[in-house]
């Protein structure tokens, strides 16, 4: 039995990169022949980029390159390194004749999961809607997110039949399982992230240790709600902690914070699994927090990309860990997490979402 992904697998997100390696690496534990399908690039951008709008943004260019020196590099080494070593990965077939040729040595194709449906991300690739000349028993939407709590005219029109026709269909987050039955009328089933289908144990044996002891880790992807720097700043003197940080670019110049952006994926488990807590804006530093039990606060951003944390952290009776606005969180009220009950609630998402995978690649 041979399965194709396709889904964001050479993204510089750990996230993105994490997910892809998990669906392939639980396939595999299954004793399946799974690959990622070597059919985009999204995501993988250059080291330097430009802005020539007016002066501001030509000056802003200068100051992020010159600090993307001090990072970029040996990050973008250290991702590439994982996708092409780590996740397995096909044969290049970026047209879609190539694609279309490929698909046929595979006896199903998955897409998902991360946010594949996004309408912006998938840079408008029907494939990731796998619009592919296999059967509809035969495509596999597992975990895929929106990013988005709607669609346009245009987009609905566009994806939506699409969607339609995939036989085992399933989303990672409430708002996209409305979305669905909203405009196809279809039931698709919620199921947990590919990161989750892996135990600790599995995630151990790639993580790398951290080279620091006695810190929170501070882990955003995009601009985080003004007020968080300061949030972060408390909560580590209060504990006593260092603050080990991975951001943007532009947040290498903020002081009161170790810059780590210069690692990949497994150095970031590694500072997940390490760490005396974490703060972060991102669902799958979530994720790896309470795979890794630890103390953590998931702050929310100012925009509709929050479903996939609320229902996760909603699921396993996490709702406390949300940050909605940090200038109104108190530290002293935060109860630690009972990972007991976190995991047995885990445990029953985890084997419901087994199942569904293994019901579908056995139709």
């Amino acid at each position: 039995m041979k399965i194709g992904i396709i889904t964001y697998h050479c993204s510089n997100n750990y996230g993105a990169q994490l997910q892809a390696y998990a669906t392939c690496h639980f396939l595999h534990k299954w004793g399946y022949e799974a690959e990622v399908i070597d059919c985009n690039t999204i995501g993988k951008g250059p080291i330097f980029m430009w802005s020539c709008d007016n002066i501001r943004s030509v000056f802003g260019s200068i100051r992020n390159n010159l600090l993307s020196l001090v990072s970029e590099r040996k990050r973008h080494r250290l991702f590439e390194d994982f996708s092409r070593n780590k996740i397995g990965i096909s044969k290049p077939c970026y047209t879609r004749h190539e694609l279309e040729n490929a698909c046929k040595k595979y006896d199903y194709v998955i897409t998902g999961s991360d946010q594949v449906w996004h309408p912006m991300i998938c840079e408008g690739n029907t494939y990731f809607f796998l619009d592919l000349p296999i059967p509809n028993n035969r495509k596999i939407a597992y975990a895929p997110s929106f990013g988005v709590s709607e669609y346009t005219q245009d987009e609905v029109d566009k994806y939506m039949p699409l969607i339609k026709e995939i036989d085992h269909l399933s989303v990672r987050e409430d708002s996209g399982r409305n979305l669905i039955k909203k405009h196809t009328g279809r039931d698709a089933k919620i199921v947990v992230d590919p990161t989750m289908l892996l135990s600790k144990a599995d995630w151990n044996k790639i993580a790398i240790p951290a080279k620091y002891s006695k810190y929170l880790f501070y882990f955003t992807i995009l601009d985080e709600p003004e007020g968080t720097d300061e949030l972060v700043r408390r909560i580590a003197k209060e504990k006593g902690l260092k603050i080990v940080r991975i951001g943007t670019v532009r947040d290498i110049m903020k002081r009161g914070f170790i810059n780590a952006r210069a690692n990949g994926p497994q150095q970031f488990l590694g500072f997940v699994r390490d760490a005396d807590f974490v703060v972060t804006t991102s669902f799958h530093g979530s994720v790896f927090s309470i795979l890794y039990e630890k103390q953590f606060l998931c702050v929310l951003n100012n925009n509709d990309r929050n479903s996939r944390m609320e229902t996760l952290l909603g699921n396993l009776g996490l709702k406390n860990r949300m940050v909605k606005d940090v200038n109104k969180f108190n530290i002293d009220n935060d109860v630690p997490i009972d990972y007991k009950a976190v995991n047995a609630k885990l445990n029953v998402m985890r084997k419901d979402s087994v199942n569904f995978l293994k019901d579908s690649i056995s139709d």
